[in-house]
């Protein structure tokens, strides 16, 4: 799926199912940090224009989708948690260039993955969520992210070669297939 070189291991979903309102609080987190991170992108790179607009837009839609699942939360009386972190995205980012131009593009690498993995996730969600409303949720998002994956690597082409783009791609492919292998399986989005 996309730029994915490994499967979600199968023994993720009955534990995600089984702890909807784990995943609902992490997935609210997740949905906060996408923003939280477009928005770093623009503070960062403030003189890439397309860059700038591009992730304007994706920063009020991952806010969007931060409020619909913080509805979810409110249905199930349940109250956003304090943010636990993401060893998922932390492992990924310590591969992120300390140098720039290699730095931007390995950023909006990781952001492309980020959005890649949430996207198969949310795809696993939608077909074995134990409820009909749970499945509607996570239907109702899967394509956004793979949109999201498509704009990171679109930004990226954009503002580096495409062969340069495709080798980082590739790179990337090979670390986050091993940081996936080695997830605990934990009832979060990339668990």
């Amino acid at each position: 799926m996309l730029c994915l070189t490994c499967t979600t291991n199968p023994e993720w979903i009955p534990i995600a199912t089984a702890n909807p309102d784990l995943i609902l609080l992490d997935h609210a987190h997740c949905e906060k940090k996408a923003a939280f991170f477009a928005l770093t992108m623009i503070n960062r790179y403030p003189d890439r224009t397309r860059l700038v607009k591009e992730l304007i837009a994706l920063a009020a839609e991952e806010i969007e989708h931060f409020a619909t699942v913080i509805s979810e939360l409110e249905k199930r009386n349940l109250t956003l948690t304090r943010d636990r972190g993401c060893d998922y995205a932390k492992a990924l980012h310590e591969h992120v260039s300390p140098n720039e131009p290699r730095r931007m593009l390995d950023f909006l690498i990781v952001g492309a993955f980020i959005e890649a993995r949430s996207c198969e996730r949310f795809s696993l969600l939608a077909t074995h969520a134990l409820t009909e409303d749970m499945r509607a949720l996570y239907r109702s998002l899967f394509e956004s992210e793979a949109g999201h994956y498509r704009l990171y690597t679109d930004i990226a082409r954009e503002y580096f070669p495409h062969e340069e783009v495709k080798k980082r791609l590739l790179e990337f492919s090979v670390i986050e297939a091993d940081i996936v292998r080695g997830l605990p399986n934990k009832p979060t989005m990339h668990g």
